[in-house]
């Protein structure tokens, strides 16, 4: 087999191509014969849900598919949940589904919303007194809420708009450097845009204002954008039982052994940063999925948790353990700021299915149900390291992807799935396995 030749070094005016074209250049990169027929083999049949996936991004080329799941039984708040998750790993749906439904049968997961707000900032240089910036502010500040009126107009009428707008000094980190905070109610919209474009106004009133001051400095605006870190946008999540009742769970030991093993483990998640980055992610296997699956942000949903876990100065678990007499509290508190209007919530058909499927909930509602999700996978994910260890149960669920990929029928991979449900899972152990009964076949 030849090898391929490489990427040309620059290609001019890529996105002018046709998607046609952009696969014709692949060739010079990939060896398959029939690319154009492969590549549009994962295109959508429907010509109208085609344009839609075609017109989500720049240069497409074709769909990158990823399996879309349901979590029974989750119970958050006294209500009862089929939580749609988008994800490839394969263990993860399952892992939800088990906790889910354990907690299902005590009282689920208790939900709350701390806040709601967004945040937004304009980043300028100011050369001038600090103190005749900070008296002008109030008077620059109002004329910023009435520039913005054109866009808070029905946002307000949906109960959100402008909550807060404050001067910071941030001259100590970089000369001359000053911030303008804004604290923004964005109701069921995820609000980028309507965040973006109110700051943009508000940016040219701060100009204007700064141009010709009585004090002589003179300001530059840098840039005016959202801020992905939402920590006053907040849920708290609990799992809350009598220490008895995780004797399900406990399987050799007893519940209050077992609780107090979960309790560590948690500590140690708090103290040892590797770990907590673990602990965090499997936290996140489910909040991503759910934030996936509605067509929302997940890069901006992690983002702002990891900047969360390390607001202190030194990054720690999202998860805290309270043992308090016979009582077992289990808390996650989790920045998140999700939409269920506006963006690919309406624009992609899965998105709209997986909210439709949830009730058609607000974003209040969708933080709560991402949160137990989160919640969720975590709690399993903890159980199975202080009990049988994780490889047990992720193996076995791995099992169809590793008998994929060596090759094996139909008949094999039903003989493998036996021999395993009673021997460990490994890569090498399948092939061995395969390869075995391929002999004696």
């Amino acid at each position: 087999m030849n090898k391929p030749t490489e990427a040309k070094a620059r290609i001019s005016g890529y996105s002018k191509l046709t998607r046609q074209q952009r696969i014709d250049l692949l060739h010079d990169i990939v060896e398959r014969s029939d690319l154009h027929n492969w590549l549009d083999s994962w295109l959508h049949a429907d010509e109208g849900h085609r344009k839609t996936f075609e017109n989500l991004i720049e240069n497409f080329i074709t769909n990158f598919h990823l399996p879309m799941g349901l979590v029974p039984n989750m119970l958050i708040n006294g209500k009862h949940y089929l939580v749609p998750m988008v994800i490839e790993e394969s263990s993860v749906i399952a892992a939800a589904s088990k906790a889910a439904k354990f907690w299902s049968e005590l009282e689920g997961f208790r939900v709350e919303i701390l806040g709601t707000e967004r945040k937004g900032q304009i980043h300028f240089l100011w050369t001038g007194s600090p103190k005749w910036l900070q008296e002008r502010f109030p008077s620059i500040s109002e004329k910023m809420r009435e520039a913005t009126k054109r866009h808070t107009h029905k946002m307000e009428q949906r109960g959100g708009g402008i909550t807060h707008i404050k001067l910071i000094n941030k001259t100590g980190e970089i000369p001359n450097y000053f911030q303008v905070d804004v604290s923004f109610e964005t109701a069921d919209a995820m609000g980028a845009n309507f965040i973006n474009s109110c700051l943009e106004e508000m940016a040219g009133v701060l100009k204007n204002e700064l141009a010709t001051p009585s004090d002589p400095g003179t300001a530059e605006i840098i840039m005016s954008i959202l801020s992905n870190y939402t920590p006053d946008s907040l849920v708290r999540c609990t799992l809350e039982c009598d220490i008895q009742s995780l004797e399900k769970l406990s399987i050799n030991t007893s519940p209050y052994v077992y609780a107090r093993k979960f309790e560590l483990a948690n500590q140690i998640a708090i103290a040892d940063t590797s770990r907590a980055v673990t602990h965090n992610k499997g936290i996140y296997n489910g909040v991503d999925a759910v934030v996936l699956a509605t067509g929302n942000d997940w890069r901006a949903a992690e983002a702002c948790g990891h900047a969360y876990a390390a607001a202190s100065g030194h990054y720690r678990a999202l998860t805290d353990v309270e043992i308090k007499g016979n009582t077992f509290r289990y808390t996650l508190t989790l920045p998140i700021a999700l939409g269920t209007v506006g963006g690919l919530t309406q624009n992609h058909p899965l998105a709209k299915l997986a909210l439709e499927i949830l009730g058609y909930p607000g974003s209040v509602e969708l933080m709560k149900i991402a949160a137990a999700a989160g919640m969720a996978n975590n709690f399993s994910a903890v159980h199975a390291l202080i009990t049988s260890g994780i490889q047990q149960g992720h193996m076995k669920m791995h099992l169809p992807n590793i008998l994929n990929q060596l090759g094996a029928t139909p008949t094999e991979a039903e003989a493998a799935i036996i021999h395993f449900n009673y021997n460990p899972v490994t890569f090498a152990a399948v092939d061995k396995y395969l390869q075995q009964i391929r002999k004696n076949g």
